[in-house]
């Protein structure tokens, strides 16, 4: 019992990439992400579907006609979570900081996806990275960039 209480405390505190996480399951992780900022505030319009439609594809290499899939097992996954500790916790042992910083990025690109960042959208984002230890002058600096406005 000791042996495998040490062990958790070993994997927590390891800077080591965990073992046994699918490429699909990062995947999946972000596109919950992206799912629940596109519906940060009750619902995902068409402008934002058809962006994290878009987003998914090129990030992933998604097929058009699997996007739609993805996006409903994200939709389900993000119904069935508490928070997202659970998403956020697979990209940041899974990603590098630059890794992390273009999740927020995407964030942002869904947010903006109707030229309009509310205030869900933005809390939802910053929370997320704040999550994934994204600094938030950082974050800020990809909203900016994403608005047009670096």
């Amino acid at each position: 019992m000791l042996k495998q209480f040490k062990a958790l405390i070993d994997d927590v505190l390891s800077d080591q990439k965990p073992t046994g996480l699918s490429p699909e399951e990062v995947q999946i992780a972000c596109a919950a992400l992206l799912v629940h900022c596109a519906m940060a505030d009750g619902h995902k319009s068409d402008v934002e579907d058809a962006k994290l439609r878009a987003v998914l594809m090129e990030r992933y290499g998604v097929s058009d006609a699997d996007v739609g899939a993805l996006i409903e097992s994200a939709e389900q996954r993000v119904s069935d979570a508490g928070d997202l500790h659970k998403f956020t916790w697979v990209l940041h042992q899974n990603l590098d900081r630059d890794g992390r910083l273009e999740v927020v990025r995407l964030l942002w690109e869904i947010g903006h996806a109707d030229a309009n960042i509310d205030h869900d959208e933005r809390a939802a984002v910053n929370l997320v990275a704040s999550l994934l230890d994204v600094e938030l002058a950082d974050a800020v600096a990809l909203r900016r960039r994403v608005e047009g406005r670096d």
